[in-house]
Order: structure tokens, then C-alpha cells, then sequence
């Protein structure tokens, strides 16, 4: 994301310093000038030079103004932005838990954060866990399933079982690695967190009646 001053050119004219004229005298023939010459040596005497001709007063002659010259403009060249394409994860997917053929691995925070800068549309969830008490989880398959369920159960700051959570998540195609982000009601105001049970990978459609979101909470202070 880019300038030039212009100072113009200094005159070599000496400043302060005065010209003057050599004074000279021409010899006249004698029988022209006899009648004179008293009058001529009672004035300052002056020096003759070799010549015999009369040195010209030198005159100061203006050095010229340089003239700006005006550069051409360049020509903005772009450089060619390369997009490369992200490399196709590896399969099967390193440090996940397999079942068959169904992945799952719990993301560390880091990895997590890794996760939302590549996905921005997690970023939107992620900003309710500021709020609820929530968990997240990584899944696959190698076929791919028409919809997900993710079954955990929850915990309050203190360590007691709050409830349990049931998530319903969209369809995933073959090998793709899917963040799913279950969001209970519980407050996250005292702390907390959501401990993955079970994922299952279902390939049949799911029955739209039943509710995205089914949690159940727990009336007994419960230990983990």
C-alpha cells in the first residue's frame, strides 16, 4: 500500500563582490597629444598592458534555471496472486478414534481456534459458548452419512452433572471431516463443560418431527 520534493538548481553568481574596470591608457602619437601631457601625468599614473589592447569589463552572465524534466510515469505492474488450493486431508484422518468406518476426535483448544480461522462459519456458534456451555467435537466417514447425532453430557464449573444433550448435525460426504459444535442451554456463567458420549453416523433420512436440539436435565447433583 506509496513522494517526491522538487528543489530547483543553485545560481553560481558571487554575491557581495563588486567588478572593476581596469583602467588603461592608450599611447597617442606625440604630435597629437605634446600639448597635453602635463595634464596627463599629473593624473594617476596607469599600467600599460602587453597588448596594448584595453581588457573588456567581464560581465556576470546568469547561470541557467535547470529545466524539471518530467519523468514518465511507470507503469503499475500486478503481480499474480497464485491461489494455491488447500491440500485434501489425509485419509484416514491421523489421531482420531475409528469405529468401522466412522472417525471422531475432541479438537484442542488450539486446534480448535486452527479450525474456526479455516471455517468462518463456525465462528458464528463459537460466539454462543461465550454464553452456554458447549462441546466440540471432529467427525468422518469413508462413505459418508446422511446426518449426524452427537450425544454428551453436560457439567457445571463445579465438576456436578447438569443434563444430558442430544444434537442432530447436516449430512457429510465421503471423507470429509466435519466440526460439530453441540450448544446446551446450561449458563456458562460459572464455567462448565460437554463431554462427548457417543456420535453416530446415520444413512437414512432423519425423521424432521423430532427436534435438532433434545436436552434433558438432570434433578440429582450427579458426580462425574
Amino acid at each position: 500500500m506509496a513522494y517526491r520534493g522538487h528543489n530547483s538548481g543553485n545560481q553560481n553568481l558571487p554575491v557581495g563582490s563588486r567588478l572593476r574596470p581596469s583602467i588603461v591608457t592608450v599611447a597617442l602619437l606625440i604630435s597629437l597629444v605634446a600639448p597635453l601631457q602635463p595634464a596627463i601625468a599629473a593624473t594617476e599614473s596607469a599600467t600599460p598592458t602587453s597588448s596594448g589592447v584595453p581588457s573588456a569589463s567581464p560581465t556576470a552572465k546568469p547561470t541557467p534555471k535547470p529545466t524539471a524534466t518530467k519523468k514518465a510515469p511507470k507503469k503499475s505492474t500486478k503481480k499474480k496472486v497464485r491461489i494455491t488450493p488447500s491440500p485434501k486431508p489425509v485419509w484416514p484422518p491421523k489421531g482420531f478414534i475409528v469405529n468401522g468406518d466412522v472417525y471422531a476426535k475432541v479438537p484442542t483448544s488450539k486446534e480448535l481456534v486452527g479450525i474456526i480461522s479455516a471455517q468462518r462459519s463456525l465462528a458464528l456458534q463459537i460466539k454462543k459458548c461465550t454464553d452456554s456451555i458447549c462441546g466440540a467435537i471432529q467427525v468422518a466417514s469413508a462413505t459418508g452419512c446422511m446426518w449426524w447425532e452427537a450425544n454428551s453430557n453436560i457439567f457445571g464449573g463445579d465438576g456436578i452433572k447438569l443434563g444430558t444433550l442430544t444434537t442432530a448435525h447436516a449430512v457429510t460426504v465421503p471423507r470429509e471431516i466435519k466440526t460439530i459444535i453441540s450448544i446446551s442451554p446450561e449458563s456458562a456463567a460459572n464455567g462448565g463443560r460437554a463431554k462427548f458420549t457417543s456420535v453416530i453416523c446415520h444413512r437414512d433420512k432423519r425423521d424432521t418431527s423430532v427436534p435438532t436440539v433434545k436436552y434433558e436435565k438432570v434433578e440429582s447433583a450427579v458426580t462425574p
